[in-house]
């Protein structure tokens, strides 16, 4: 029987590499490959870890390991957003999560206590990605 929790793997589109876990993944749509969202992006998932190293351990994209959306999911945002538990929050350039709507698709709600993330971008912060928008 398949884990069905368990993260899914995609290949990236040449070029993009992933950081680290909670980064929002798109699809390419012409290559069937994923790559960071940017405004306007509609989400598909978030990487579960970094994508691919080289032999020399640098990192070098290829392929990730991501968790689609559905349920709570923890989600790397954007440096200094204020979080308030409910708050929509979107996808925003770079696969990072953002608070300024815009022309940025729906990622979920913010389930977590009141929060000011730190001014580098990448915290990871709960998010209820059930409520996400798909066009």
């Amino acid at each position: 029987m398949t884990d069905m929790s368990a993260p899914r793997n995609a290949t990236l589109k040449a070029g993009v590499t992933v950081t680290g876990p909670g980064y929002i993944l798109t699809n390419d749509s012409t290559n069937n490959t994923l790559e960071l969202t940017g405004a306007g992006d509609v989400a598909l998932g978030v990487s579960a870890d970094e994508s691919e190293r080289d032999s020399s351990g640098l990192v070098t994209g290829g392929k990730v390991a991501y968790r689609p959306l559905g349920g709570v999911l923890f989600v790397a945002s954007k440096a200094s957003q204020t979080y308030t538990t409910g708050l929509t929050v979107y996808a925003g350039a770079g696969g990072l999560l953002t608070t300024t709507a815009g022309s940025n698709k729906k990622v979920g709600l913010y389930i977590g206590e009141g929060v000011v993330t730190s001014s580098a971008d990448g915290d990871l912060v709960p998010v209820m990605t059930g409520a996400s928008v798909i066009a």
